[in-house]
């Protein structure tokens, strides 16, 4: 099934409660004690699932403990897919690559430095833990992710005058914040993703491990970067496949020329597969000198 169908398809399974945009209020039912892989914001009216960011900074917070769920519930998935939820499941991914694609100053190539990357690991160590833990605010909820502000926020003050007497600085920051984010999308895709995401930075910590792979055939693999041109992360592909940063989307394999097909994907301990030819090879000269 094409990725974009997939993503479409979860999009409408987490966001049930369409009517709820109407009244101003987001859902509160069971489901939401369960975590959904992917960024969004609990307070969204549509969404029927939690939000494991924030779970972790409310837990981190207010009951000053290790967020044993949230991090459990993460790290479930991640064994299984690894990122692989963030190409096929994020509700934020999804609206990302929907902007760059209609965006009239989009740029295919990574525009910032590899070296930017790292922002995120600035942000899941101050914003989502450290400042929670000193119990000054789920600051990364609160500061920072614009999913909150673009399908939360917007939406809810649009229709909800008590919560439009509450807006205050950090709101108008907010605002500033998403839009700048945006903008940026559009330029770059999956910016957001690439360098501020702290969910996709834990979700890839569990990538050389999981369950769910993007194979590489070595034996094939002529290292012609043809896969490189269509990574939505901007990778060094094939070098950083199954990296930290790749969201295993698969879209590389399609693009490798269809006379070598070096990449694959399929569920595996082992991101390498072996050459049919050159193991026959191997086995008849083990064979030889018997």
């Amino acid at each position: 099934m094409n990725r974009k169908l997939i993503q479409l398809l979860f999009l409408i399974l987490q966001n049930p409660f369409i009517g709820n945009f109407l009244t101003g209020r987001p859902h509160t039912g069971t489901t939401k004690s369960f975590c959904a892989p992917g960024l969004h914001c609990y307070s969204c009216p549509s969404m029927a699932f939690g939000c494991p960011l924030g779970v972790l900074q409310y837990v981190v917070k207010y009951a000053r403990m290790i967020p044993y769920y949230a991090i459990g519930s993460i790290a479930a998935v991640a064994a299984f897919f690894g990122s692989a939820t963030c190409g096929f499941v994020c509700p934020f991914g999804f609206f990302q690559e929907i902007l760059h694609s209609i965006s009239p100053w989009k740029n295919n190539k990574a525009v910032l430095p590899k070296g930017f990357r790292y922002i995120k690991w600035g942000i899941l160590i101050v914003f989502v833990i450290l400042v929670p833990a000193l119990g000054v605010a789920q600051s990364f909820c609160a500061w920072i992710c614009p999913t909150g502000t673009i399908f939360a926020g917007l939406p809810l003050i649009g229709v909800n005058k008590g919560l439009r007497a509450s807006i205050g600085v950090t709101f108008y920051w907010k605002i500033i914040l998403s839009t700048l984010i945006v903008l940026y999308v559009m330029r770059e895709k999956r910016a957001f993703c690439r360098y501020l995401c702290p969910l996709g930075l834990m979700l890839g910590f569990f990538n050389k491990i999981s369950l769910y792979q993007i194979k590489l055939n070595k034996n094939k693999c002529t290292t012609c970067k043809a896969c490189q041109k269509s990574c939505p992360m901007g990778l060094d592909l094939p070098k950083e496949i199954n990296s930290i940063d790749c969201i295993k989307c698969g879209d590389c394999i399609p693009s490798c020329p269809a006379e070598f097909s070096a990449i694959s994907k399929g569920f595996t301990f082992s991101d390498r597969v072996e050459d049919p030819k050159t193991t026959l090879d191997l086995k008849h000269k083990q064979t030889s000198r018997h």
